[in-house]
């Protein structure tokens, strides 16, 4: 990927917006981002986070594609980028790159409508339990008093994430707190009774 080019972001950059057109694709190799889908109301759902070392932008493998969803960075990071016209050389060059990337990219779309319909169901806590639990399971961290989850997300974040009011999202997590369940720290939070929560998941 000699042709890649450094990008570097921070906190709240947009670095595309839905339904613009798909003429690049990036490697994050520091830092998170949120892919958030427009939705009526005055918040828009948190689809996804990318972490270090995974691929975005990947339906610019076909032409004339549009961004599915907006990507915004959650935190400062860097990453590499690739214009279209040199992905597709690349992809003549190394042909079994294909059905790799275009799998990436049906499978990307089929998670986007998964957790779509995740946001409708159960109750906030079940929906914010399997949240915390499936970002234990991506980026967690072993910590003395259980699983750090090195994100600083706002409840705001958290808020988007299950698909609810920041008021609601405060208080649950409040209530987790004192009882132990979660603690929230200024780099992140720990997941201190994962029993709990996988209760609260089922």
């Amino acid at each position: 990927m000699s042709d890649a080019e450094p990008f570097r972001f921070r906190r709240g950059d947009v670095i595309w917006e839905q339904g613009q057109e798909a003429d690049w694709v990036a490697v994050i190799c520091t830092g998170h981002v949120k892919l958030t889908r427009r939705w009526p109301g005055d918040r828009d759902p948190i689809l996804s986070l990318v972490h270090r070392g995974q691929l975005i932008g990947e339906e610019a493998a076909l032409n004339g594609m549009t961004r599915a969803a907006n990507c915004i960075a959650l935190t400062r990071g860097k990453g590499f980028r690739l214009a279209q016209d040199d992905l597709q050389a690349l992809l003549k060059r190394r042909p079994e790159l294909n059905s790799h990337l275009l799998r990436m990219a049906c499978d990307r779309v089929e998670a986007f409508s998964q957790r779509m319909e995740e946001l409708a169901q159960g109750s906030v806590e079940h929906r914010l339990a399997r949240v915390l639990l499936r970002m234990g399971q991506e980026v967690g961290l072993p910590d003395a008093r259980g699983t750090f989850v090195p994100l600083r997300l706002t409840r705001g974040d958290l808020a988007d994430l299950v698909g609810c009011r920041v008021e609601t999202t405060i208080r649950v997590m409040t209530r987790w707190q004192r009882e132990g369940i979660v603690e929230t720290q200024r780099e992140g939070f720990v997941l201190c009774d994962p029993a709990e929560l996988q209760d609260a998941a089922a």
